[in-house]
């Protein structure tokens, strides 16, 4: 399915700092899951996937199901979401012993909400989204994310709050206009734009010099991001999701970091293409 999805799939998830879609969906334990009923009682994890007994929807969710205990423990639920039917579903829990209920997206319109799935192509991409409390999309992630970064991030969510739908929630690092950016590479040439939009975005513009790494690649390519000595200014599209991207380089151990007020629709310095 590697080169379908890069045609078909949408060329962007439904980002951190976004409204998740409402939902109510039939489970494979036979319950309904509501998302009015979880908004303001719980977090939820959503893990998307292709396809029931497939090898890796199979290890995924199996890695998820292992670890929902402590999950659970942040107040915070971990569903499996993909197309299939109830009794698929079922028999899927059953066999492989998932302590985590399986949603029947049957529609695919959860997906579609998500932007892990497009209306009219019949496969659900495999994405994983952390909502909190708030109905606010903290984390999306492509493809396979490992859990314990996925619980790390729920965990460092209760540990600092949130208010409001990100723009306003306490800040992890300083902020900086375009102007300030520039007076940080005079004073040390070695600071670097981190761009975390989509490249599509990147390609029609950028700041000079900046490394292009789309956050839901990030946790991925952590090797690929600029080393822990230089300082980094963190650039999305409008400031939403460049707090999350700051939280998972500084769980990883980067110090000097910064993101960009507002993000690029805000900056008014050169552009390269």
């Amino acid at each position: 399915m590697g080169a379908a999805s890069a045609v078909l799939r949408p060329p962007a998830l439904l980002g951190a700092g976004s409204d998740a879609p409402s939902f109510d969906l039939e489970a494979s334990d036979g319950t309904r899951v509501r998302s009015d009923d979880l908004k303001g009682e719980k977090h939820f994890v959503l893990v998307f996937y292709p396809g029931d007994n497939t090898p890796g929807c199979t290890l995924q969710l199996k890695q998820f199901s292992d670890l929902a205990p402590r999950f659970a423990e942040q107040d915070c639920l971990v569903f499996g979401v993909n197309g299939a039917d109830a009794a698929s579903h079922r028999g899927f829990c059953d066999a492989q012993g998932y302590q985590i209920p399986l949603l029947v997206d049957a529609d695919r319109r959860l997906a579609e909400g998500f932007h892990t799935a497009r209306p009219g192509v019949p496969v659900t991409f495999r994405a994983v989204f952390f909502v909190d409390k708030k109905g606010i999309v903290r984390l999306a992630m492509k493809d396979y994310p490992e859990p314990e970064a996925v619980l790390r991030m729920v965990e460092r969510n209760n540990e600092t709050g949130y208010k409001g739908t990100g723009r306003k929630g306490r800040r992890l690092v300083p902020e900086v206009s375009g102007y300030g950016l520039s007076k940080l590479q005079e004073n040390d040439p070695a600071t670097t734009v981190l761009d975390i939009r989509d490249p599509v975005d990147w390609q029609a513009g950028h700041v000079p010099g900046a490394v292009n790494i789309p956050i839901d690649q990030l946790i991925q390519r952590l090797n690929d991001v600029p080393d822990r000595d230089t300082p980094l200014v963190i650039a999305c599209d409008q400031g939403l999701r460049a707090n999350s991207a700051a939280r998972i380089l500084k769980d990883s151990g980067w110090r000097k970091l910064y993101t960009l007020i507002d993000g690029m629709e805000a900056y008014k310095g050169q552009l390269e293409r």
